[in-house]
């Protein structure tokens, strides 16, 4: 019953989901004149993959700060998507988790996150190559990106890093 009467949204996983969506949909407003061919794709779609790839870049960021120490926080952020997103959100975390991971997709638990631990010491840039390969081809679907596709993705890519950077500053506690 604690379980149920807890509110997610007070909690680390609450903060990264909540702020993670809230900075995706600030994102393609923005996006909207400066990319107007990321309109023609379901905004529930676009919203759900930039959402996971903060929440992703989030948890990276975090388990670089504190190695080993993650898997509370996965679990956490794993029941904190809104039940009515629930499976679109956390699927698109699974899905780009195991696209990183280089990992089986059906190799991850029905509602877990995976460690992300051995993306820790991938560079930066990588990573943003990485996480632009994914929105360009889950979003654009384009799996190749072609010279006019790779300044959009490259725009989602870092949008997602930077939101998580902020994030990540929200659920430090006070002082650190």
């Amino acid at each position: 019953m604690a379980e149920r009467d807890r509110n997610p949204r007070n909690t680390p996983g609450g903060i990264i989901t909540s702020s993670a969506f809230n900075y995706a949909v600030k994102f393609f407003e923005y996006a909207d004149t400066k990319f107007p061919e990321l309109k023609k794709f379901p905004i529930e779609n676009r919203h759900a993959a930039l959402q996971a790839a903060t929440v992703v870049s989030v948890l990276i960021q975090q388990e670089r700060r504190t190695p080993g120490g993650a898997k509370v926080l996965h679990a956490d952020v794993s029941r904190s998507f809104p039940p009515s997103a629930r499976h679109r959100c956390l699927t698109a975390v699974q899905d780009l988790s195991a696209y990183m991971l280089k990992r089986d997709r059906d190799s991850i638990g029905l509602d877990e996150i995976p460690p992300l631990e051995s993306l820790t010491s991938v560079d930066d840039k990588q990573l943003g190559g990485v996480l632009a390969a994914w929105l360009g081809g889950v979003i654009m679907d384009k799996w190749t990106l072609g010279e006019a596709d790779k300044p959009a993705a490259a725009a989602m890519s870092r949008s997602a890093w930077t939101s998580a950077i902020m994030i990540g500053r929200m659920i430090q506690p006070k002082g650190k």
